[in-house]
């Protein structure tokens, strides 16, 4: 499977203002992505153990893993912000 960016994208990088919101945007995506995946397993594990009954320990580590997928989901969600305001200023004025 190819990972090449579609023709009509911009490359990334030359000093390109939409190339560095693209990079930003692409990384950002990647981290979501992963979080997704994080939180999934996190799931998974609270799901099986409570249905099992979990242990305080099992808790204790389910949740200190939640707090690290928010902590990835606000740094992504701040990422995505900087990009848009970076696409913001190179799209003009609306209208």
């Amino acid at each position: 499977m190819s990972h090449s960016k579609p023709p009509h994208l911009p490359a990334a990088g030359a000093g390109s203002s939409i190339g560095a919101a693209l990079d930003k945007n692409e990384k950002a995506a990647e981290e979501v992505k992963q979080a997704a995946d994080d939180l999934a397993v996190v799931h998974a594990v609270l799901d099986t153990k409570l249905t099992r009954g979990a242990s305080d320990a099992d808790v204790a580590k389910a949740v200190a893993e939640t707090d690290k997928v928010e902590k990835h989901l606000t740094r992504s969600a701040k990422a995505l912000d900087e990009v848009n305001e970076a696409l913001r200023g190179e799209a003009g004025p609306a209208g």
